[in-house]
Formats: structure tokens, sequence, C-alpha cells
């Protein structure tokens, strides 16, 4: 792909798709936003890729979003968002086909560790350092963050990360669960890709159905969930063995 933004890289049906605006730390514009979506959405139909990785060229995973996106005021800033497509890239990640795995080197900050919310595993390199921004310039968390974190690191730190807007690292967010493997940095891209090829290993029904069955339950009661973990059960079951 003919790409400005991001370096695009297939290695073993794994895409190690690269944030690659160094000159700003990996800073989000519409360009780049344009290009996530033209990315995920290929990717999403394309069989022989099996998993995606996402970083960012060093020194920085992202440093969120480009400040000249706010210049103009509010209505300049919503009619960026609404043609960068921010609201389709975040339904897309929810609903996409296959695991995303952030692998989060230098400075996650703002929209740059709201992103790997929606991604469904996250680790980071030593070095990392994440800040929930928002507070600070006097805005609110966006990305679908407010949904996203209280599920994963629970109500009352994702409360005290939002409202403090404080900076932290790679040990404390592993031991919040917010990251599941804090790695040297010279070795995050191998453990993600260690990561990506046993997801790539099983069968792709079976990684697709798991990961649509756990975003579905966060909003679905008991019985419900019992009855739809039933349905797919059986379809997976088909899938596996066939009909007889």
């Amino acid at each position: 792909m003919n790409l400005e933004c991001f370096l695009y890289d297939v290695q073993d049906s794994i895409l190690v798709l690269i944030m690659n605006r160094p000159e700003v730390r990996n800073a989000w514009n519409r360009k780049m936003h344009e290009e996530y979506l033209e990315v995920l959405k290929k990717v999403n139909e394309d069989d022989s890729i099996r998993a995606v990785i996402l970083t960012g060229t060093p020194p920085a995973f992202s440093s969120g979003t480009d400040l000249k996106s706010f210049e103009g005021g509010a209505a300049n800033f919503q009619s960026s968002l609404a043609q960068e497509g921010a609201g389709s890239t975040i339904k897309l990640m929810h609903d996409f086909k296959k695991p995303i795995i952030a692998a989060i080197n230098g400075a996650a900050v703002g929209m740059g560790i709201t992103i790997t919310l929606m991604c469904d595993i996250r680790i980071a390199a030593e070095s990392a350092k994440m800040c929930f921004r928002f507070t600070h310039l006097g805005v609110v968390p966006e990305y679908a963050s407010p949904y996203m974190l209280p599920r994963i690191v629970g109500l009352g730190r994702a409360m005290e990360l939002c409202l403090t807007a404080r900076t932290f690292g790679a040990q404390e967010a592993l031991n919040m669960g917010l990251v599941t493997q804090v790695v040297p940095d010279d070795q995050l891209i191998p453990a993600a890709m260690e990561l990506a090829r046993n997801l790539a290993s099983k069968k792709e029904h079976a990684i697709r159905m798991t990961r649509e069955m756990l975003y579905r339950h966060l909003d679905t009661d008991f019985d419900e969930a019992v009855r739809r973990d039933a349905v797919d059960f059986i379809e997976a079951v088909r899938l596996a063995f066939g009909d007889k």
C-alpha cells in the first residue's frame, strides 16, 4: 500500500503497522486517520492476514492528536473529526475479524494511549510512559476510552488516571492490567511477533468468534449471554469438525 503516515510490513501472515510521523512523535492528523481506516478495511477482508501489530516509529508510540487539529476552535475540530472518520474507525476496531496487538514503545499520550484500548492485547516496552492527558488540556477523553478503560482497569483506577492526567510507567500499567506484558525495549517487537504467531496458529473462526463473544458480553445480561454462547459453541463445533 502507498501510505504517507504508516509503514506496512507483512511477515508470517502478521501485519506490522507502524505509525510513522516521528517528527511529531507520531501525532495523529486527518491524513493519518484516513490511512488507518483504509488499512483496517483492507486487512479485515484479507484472509492471508491473521493478526495485526500496531506500534510506532521511535522515539514514541504516539503523542496523541496533532494539536494543530484544535486550531480554529470546536467547530473546525468537529469537522476535522467527521472527515477523519474517527467514529468509523472505533466501530471497525471493535468489530474487527482479527486480533490487534498494541506494542507500546516510548510515550503513549492522549489518543496515543486511548487507541490502544480498542486493541485486543497491549504489551509495553520497559521505557514506555503513558498518560490520559485530556483534563490537563481542558478537554475530555475520547476514542471510546470512557467506555473501555473502566472495563479494563476498573472504575476507580480509570477515574484517577483520567482526572489527574498523570504520567505512569509500564510496570504500573502491568500491575493495573492495562498491559499484559512488559519486556526490554529491544524485545518489544519480537515479543509481539511471538504473541501474534501464537494467535495466527489457532483456527481463524475460533479466534474471531471468541473475540466477538468477549466484547459482546460487556453489556449482555446473564441469561442472554448463556443463550448466545450455546449458539456460538454449536457453530464453532460445526466449523471445527463439520456437520457430521
